[in-house]
């Protein structure tokens, strides 16, 4: 099971309608679980997992995500992680009506927000220091929403699917193959993925190895060593579809940020 080591009361109970504190995670998996506050979370170092009964969401270094208060959500984390969260007043803040989670680009102005409203105390604000929180807000709502989450299925014969590609991140078998192994046939799978995640399998497949890279390359790793380890046959097949998905190349995109 996964840490999360920091120190203080709980987030909670706190007066102020923003609170944060900084989480050191350990390689793990920490269960579902819920706030009664909405919480806002930035990756410092490493990469964490996100994951709700609709869909799990990757928290590379850079990016935020949102978590509306009353969410059950898990994490899972591969290697050590420091993250930077915001527990906040649901009453004085709404940001995704609807909405479950949200990950969004952070701007160099977003960081520093987040950063300075960590320190914010936690019995009660200023009127200063609720006008820093307005504007950490009021960011989070025009920032663009990073293309990093993946939709899951509720089916189990689906779901086992989703196992065999999460554990095998290489795999190159065909769906007919894919669906034997879990008792159905390809156009029930191909239809449960369509009906569930919106998604045709085929491009939920992409995605899924795209997440997969995304973490491996934010922890340092190569071009090369990445494609080849999510089933690109080659690293300039993999830069084109990465640059199709975000826009730039993987080295661009980690340099930039």
């Amino acid at each position: 099971m996964v840490t999360a080591h920091h120190t203080g009361p709980n987030p909670d109970q706190a007066q102020s309608p923003i609170v944060g504190r900084i989480e050191h995670w350990q390689p793990g998996e920490l269960t579902p679980h819920s706030h009664a506050k909405h919480q806002l979370m930035y990756a410092n170092k490493g990469v964490i997992h996100v994951s709700t009964t609709t869909g799990e969401w990757l928290l590379p270094p850079s990016r935020a995500i949102w978590i509306n208060a009353g969410t059950q959500h898990s994490f899972r984390v591969k290697r050590p992680a420091e993250t930077n969260v915001l527990y906040v007043d649901p009453k004085r803040y709404r940001l995704s009506e609807g909405q479950q989670c949200k990950v969004v680009n952070v701007s160099p102005l977003v960081r520093e927000l987040i950063l300075s409203c960590a320190d914010l105390p936690w019995d009660q604000l200023n009127s200063a220091q609720e006008r820093l929180a307005h504007v950490l807000i009021d960011q989070i709502q025009i920032l663009d929403q990073a293309p990093v989450d993946l939709p899951l299925p509720t089916d189990p014969r689906a779901l086992r699917v989703v196992r065999i590609l999460r554990d095998e991140p290489a795999n190159r078998e065909p769906l007919n193959t894919l669906a034997k192994r879990v008792g159905a046939s390809a156009r029930t799978v191909e239809r449960l993925f369509a009906r569930e995640t919106t998604l045709s399998f085929g491009a939920w497949r992409h995605q899924q190895r795209l997440i997969f890279a995304m973490e491996r390359l934010a922890y340092g790793d190569s071009v090369t060593r990445v494609a080849l380890d999510v089933g690109y046959k080659s690293a300039s097949a993999f830069v084109v579809a990465f640059r199709a998905q975000f826009g730039t190349t993987p080295a661009q995109y980690f340099k930039a940020r």
